[in-house]
């Protein structure tokens, strides 16, 4: 009995230990990650985390010039800082319907000088998608996407309500901060490719007499935002612009949405009353005709 007592006491004592060692190493390992993450993160502490939420604190509503006045106050104004240019800009919509993809292929130029720079300083490039009043991105949407790692960052500004129609609602920003460091092409050490695809919505559209409401989408604005120093309390934020070598300017997008025909609304606005006249007529035989049944039951 005493044996057998001796044994359990080193079995309990040797699973105790295996745990607190397995605890040790599980900790230390998550303590490792957390401090990748926070070192990430602390990267851009001093940062604005969002551009367009910034604006959006001045004005209640987006308007274009008053966009770019605000950006031109934000930007580094000595345009020698600017060591990344736009090669090339491809734009497209991607799918059918009222539900499309906002795709953007993006090849910039990095200054062969400046490379070694660029890897030593904490560098996003922001894309800010001005989008015009009949269309909208869902936020719920976009967070599964930042979950699910295809953005290092991503938010919407301005009117986000989802229910309003065109006529009613607000432009809106979607702005993404993808890493600048992470997609440099494997051979081309001195261009940087990204493609994004953002999920757009189109919202109920007024009436037209064509029966499509046409939805033009403007170049977006492209912006390198560089943490230089990259430690705290010595880091500082630099956002500058990303432009072509001449400003290539692409064909703007159009989203042509089915709407309602103008010159047939009289004869729809009839048929719809008609139909709803007739409903209630039915609807309320029947119920006549129901009460009246029960109550032939009742007396039988």
């Amino acid at each position: 009995m005493h044996s057998f007592l001796s044994v359990a006491v080193q079995f309990i004592f040797a699973a105790q230990l295996f745990a607190s060692i397995h605890s040790s190493s599980r900790t230390t390992e998550e303590a490792g990650n957390n401090f990748e993450f926070n070192e990430r993160i602390s990267c851009f502490q001093c940062c604005e985390r969002y551009i367009s939420k910034s604006y959006f604190t001045e004005y209640e509503i987006l308007l274009d010039s008053n966009f770019q006045d605000f950006l031109a106050r934000k930007l580094h104004p000595d345009p020698v800082q600017t060591f990344v240019r736009i090669l090339d800009l491809q734009r497209h919509l991607i799918g059918e319907g009222s539900h499309r993809h906002l795709s953007s292929s993006i090849r910039f130029s990095i200054q062969p000088d400046n490379i070694s720079d660029l890897s030593m300083k904490c560098c996003e490039i922001i894309i800010i998608e001005r989008l015009p009043s009949g269309v909208y991105a869902d936020p719920f949407e976009l967070e599964h996407l930042l979950q699910c790692a295809v953005f290092k960052d991503v938010a919407v500004f301005g009117d986000t309500n989802l229910e309003l129609p065109s006529f009613l609602s607000n432009q809106s920003t979607v702005e993404v901060h993808m890493d600048a460091t992470l997609n440099i092409s494997s051979g081309q050490k001195n261009t940087l490719d990204l493609k994004i695809e953002i999920p757009l919505h189109a919202r109920y559209p007024p009436l037209q007499e064509s029966g499509y409401s046409r939805v033009r989408f403007g170049t977006p604005d492209l912006l390198m935002q560089c943490s230089i120093g990259g430690m705290i309390p010595y880091q500082n934020c630099t956002l500058m612009p990303i432009s072509g070598v001449s400003d290539p300017q692409p064909e703007a997008l159009v989203w042509s949405i089915p709407s309602g025909i103008k010159s047939h609304a009289g004869f729809v606005s009839v048929v719809t009353f008609a139909s709803a006249l007739l409903s209630a007529i039915l609807i309320t035989i029947a119920s006549l005709q129901l009460s009246r049944s029960h109550e032939i039951l009742k007396h039988a």
